[in-house]
């Protein structure tokens, strides 16, 4: 039997394992009201779910030393929120199935770390998947960072990375992917905008699909 073209995938969180946006615009709006930012609605802050928090709010019009200072804020905030966000419909049959069938999985999210391996945890997700792998707070720690981070600690568990593939429902997860060297596939069921798939190898509209990409009719 033929095999399948990847033995590894990576995929974000936000967007793509988890449909989070409430909690992070909720989390955005009380970081901004605390900081006496003017309000901003929940369509405008719609497409900060995803980027790397100190980019969001350098383009809210921050400088570097502001954004930062609202990241932290942001982070208080989201703290209480963020296992509230529930799994989009089939992932976690996929990813159940993946593992079964011998991928390497691993999360490569923008979110901290600990946040992704607790949210997994709750998820009960953390039984499929290989390594949780997330941000730090760093502004200089890009999605490209995590890629790696994530590949390496794949194979010192002495799991195959030779065929990775990256699933990602922003423009930040493709670009990653692709300063690695790696393919990616478009989550189209997350938050992305026009154009954000352009350099995406394929593009999924749903769990089935994206099974169809990675697995076909290999499992």
């Amino acid at each position: 039997m033929e095999t399948s073209r990847w033995t590894c995938v990576l995929f974000d969180v936000d967007g793509t394992i988890v449909d989070s946006a409430s909690v992070v615009i909720d989390s955005f709006q009380r970081t901004l009201a605390h900081l006496n930012y003017p309000f901003r609605s929940r369509d405008e802050l719609g497409k900060y779910v995803g980027p790397p928090l100190w980019d969001s709010f350098m383009d809210l019009g921050m400088d570097a030393e502001q954004a930062d200072n609202a990241a932290t804020i942001y982070r208080h905030y989201y703290r209480e929120l963020f296992l509230q966000p529930e799994p989009y419909p089939g992932i976690g049959q996929l990813l159940e199935d993946l593992h079964a069938a011998g991928y390497a999985l691993a999360t490569a999210t923008s979110k901290q770390e600990y946040m992704a391996r607790d949210q997994m945890v709750h998820l009960g997700f953390d039984r499929f998947i290989d390594v949780i792998a997330g941000a730090i707070p760093d502004p200089a720690y890009s999605k490209a960072h995590v890629i790696r981070d994530a590949l390496k600690r794949l194979e010192e568990k002495g799991l195959d990375i030779s065929r990775p593939v990256v699933v990602g429902d922003r423009s930040w997860d493709l670009e990653g992917a692709l300063e690695v060297g790696l393919p990616a596939i478009g989550a189209g069921w997350g938050y992305s905008r026009p154009g954000e798939f352009d350099q995406a190898l394929a593009v999924a509209h749903d769990a089935d699909e994206l099974r169809q990409l990675l697995i076909g009719d290999h499992s």
